[in-house]
C-alpha cells in the first residue's frame, strides 16, 4: 500500500466518522441553542417582572447576570454530554472547584472583585439610580458587574469603579433616604440689618416648591469676616433627582436671594484688599476745586 493511498482511507475514515457525529453535533448544537435562548428570554422575564415589585433593584441586575451565565454554562456542558463528549463534561464538572482555585490565584484581581460584587450585593450600599461619590468621582449608579461598578458622571463621562475599591472606600450616597441637606454662605455689610437679612432669606427659601416644609430652613450667622458678616443658609431638598433637586434648586434660590438683598438695599462688600509697598516712593495727587471741574467740562 502506497502512501497516498493510505491517506486516502484514513481521510474516508475521517470522512464517514464525522458523518456518523453530524447528528450528534446538531443535537448539541441544538442544546446548547435552546439554553441559551432560554436562559435570555428567562431572565429578561424575571427582570421585568421583578424590577416592578423590588426594592433594591440593584440585587436584581446581578442576580439575573448570575443565572444568565450558569443556564448558558450548563448549556454547554450538557451540548458537550449530547456529543458525546461526556469526559470532558465530567472534567469541566469535576474541574471547577480546582479551575476557581488556579484562578483565582492567576486572576487575583477578578476573583477579588467578583467577591466584592457578591458583597455589594447583600451589602447594597446604593441602588440603581443612586446618586454617589466614591473614589472622588460623582454620579449615578447604573449598573453592577462582576469587576465593576459603572456611573454616569453629570457630565457624561462612564466611570468603571473595581469593586475592591467600591467595598474599601467610603461611599457617600446623596439620594437614599429621598432628601438632603444644602447650604451657601453669603456676606451684608456691617451696618445691615441682620434681623431683617435672615426674615427675607428664610421666605424666599421656604417659597421654593423643591425646599421641604418639614425640614426647618435655617439662617444663622456663621462668622464676623473681614468686610462681611458672612450669613449661612441651610435648607433641605428632595433628592430623588439630585441633577434637578439639588444642583438646579440651590442656584436658582442663591440667585432670588442676590436679588432680594440687592432690591433691598443690603450691602454686598468685596473683601478689602491692602497693599504694602516696601519701597515707599512718592505718590502725586491732584486735588481739583469743584468749580474747576465744573468750569472744564463746560469748556
Amino acid at each position: 500500500m502506497d502512501a497516498a493511498q493510505e491517506i486516502q482511507e484514513k481521510l474516508t475514515s475521517y470522512w464517514h466518522i464525522l458523518v456518523e457525529s453530524v447528528p450528534r453535533i446538531a443535537l448539541s448544537i441544538i442544546v446548547t441553542t435552546v439554553f441559551i435562548l432560554i436562559a435570555i428570554g428567562v431572565t429578561k422575564l424575571f427582570r421585568k417582572r421583578m424590577m416592578q415589585k423590588a426594592e433594591n433593584k440593584l440585587v436584581v441586575d446581578y442576580v439575573v447576570k448570575l443565572v444568565k451565565f450558569l443556564l448558558i454554562l450548563a448549556g454547554i456542558i450538557l451540548g458537550l454530554h449530547t456529543m458525546g463528549l461526556t469526559g470532558i463534561a465530567g472534567g469541566l464538572l469535576a474541574g471547577a472547584g480546582v479551575g476557581a482555585v488556579v484562578l483565582g490565584f492567576a486572576f487575583k484581581e477578578i476573583g477579588e472583585n467578583f467577591l466584592a460584587g457578591v458583597i455589594l450585593v447583600f451589602d447594597r450600599p446604593f441602588n440603581l439610580g443612586d446618586t454617589v461619590t466614591v473614589e472622588g468621582n460623582m454620579g449615578k449608579i447604573t449598573a453592577l458587574n462582576f469587576r465593576t461598578t459603572q456611573m454616569k458622571t453629570f457630565d457624561g463621562r462612564d466611570v468603571y469603579i473595581p469593586n475592591i475599591l467600591v467595598i474599601t472606600n467610603e461611599v457617600y450616597n446623596h439620594t437614599q433616604d429621598g432628601f438632603l441637606r444644602l447650604d451657601f454662605l453669603i456676606g451684608i455689610d456691617y451696618d445691615d440689618d441682620i434681623k431683617e437679612a435672615i426674615r427675607g432669606i428664610t421666605e424666599i427659601v421656604n417659597a421654593n416648591p423643591e425646599v421641604l416644609k418639614n425640614e426647618k430652613t435655617l439662617v444663622l450667622i456663621d462668622e464676623f469676616a473681614a468686610s462681611t458678616v458672612n450669613l449661612k443658609v441651610m435648607f433641605w431638598v428632595n433628592t430623588l433627582d439630585y441633577k434637578v433637586s439639588a444642583l438646579e434648586t440651590k442656584t436658582e434660590i442663591m440667585r432670588t436671594v442676590k436679588n432680594f438683598l440687592l432690591e433691598n438695599k443690603f450691602g454686598l462688600p468685596a473683601n478689602i484688599q491692602e497693599i504694602k509697598m516696601y519701597k515707599p516712593e512718592p505718590i502725586p495727587i491732584i486735588l481739583k476745586r469743584e468749580s474747576d471741574a465744573i468750569s472744564l467740562s463746560k469748556e
